[in-house]
């Protein structure tokens, strides 16, 4: 029998286990085009953002087990984006964006035009989501028949009606509903067993 979901470590806890080579995959796969991302809003080139990435992973991987999974402390992508913000402002002290003259500085002066944080917060948590779904649902996409998959992405992803997917896949409307039942059945547990602190209730309806 399986293990129940909950009682499973959650994937940034396996990460405390520098050998689990699936959580570290599955780790990479969500959280580096986050960190990518970020750090190309903060002003990064697309060489210095991808660079500034992998700098990030290798910090997570010297730093994890600091990190305190209680709510009270935040989330882990809190967590994460700090960590991202932080080494975005070294990388710019270290290429010598320094103070030039008088009061103001390079350095001043490009974090002054940052975007704001609370917009940030909210563009990264949307992009955290979009990652969680994509990974969970290229974990379960194979466990389901070709027609009941496209039966739910059609119509909860795509967007496409129930009566115009049924009529394409040749099945009633009952069934393209069970199909799409099914599918987010599956995905919320997929996520649920990883305990992101994210999008749990957030799979498309």
């Amino acid at each position: 029998m399986s293990q129940d979901p909950k009682t499973r470590a959650s994937l940034i806890l396996r990460l405390q286990n520098a050998d689990d080579a699936a959580a570290w995959n599955d780790f990479a796969e969500i959280y580096q085009p986050l960190i990518y991302s970020l750090a190309r809003r903060r002003g990064l080139q697309e060489a210095d953002a991808f660079d500034l990435t992998q700098e990030v992973m290798t910090r997570v991987a010297k730093s994890i087990s600091q990190w305190d999974p209680d709510p009270k402390r935040g989330s882990f992508r809190g967590w994460l984006a700090t960590i991202t913000r932080n080494m975005v402002v070294q990388f710019f002290r270290q290429n010598k964006r320094l103070p030039t003259s008088g009061n103001r500085t390079e350095i001043q002066d490009l974090l002054n035009n940052q975007p704001d944080d609370s917009l940030e917060s909210e563009a990264f948590d949307m992009e955290h989501d979009r990652q969680v779904f994509a990974w969970a649902a290229n974990q379960v996409k194979t466990q389901f028949a070709p027609n009941t998959w496209t039966a739910f992405w059609d119509t909860a992803v795509n967007g496409l009606s129930v009566a115009d997917v049924a009529q394409n896949l040749g099945i009633s409307h009952g069934a393209v509903y069970i199909a799409r039942s099914r599918v987010m059945d599956r995905l919320k547990r997929t996520v649920q067993k990883s305990q992101f602190d994210s999008m749990i209730g957030k799979v498309p309806q």
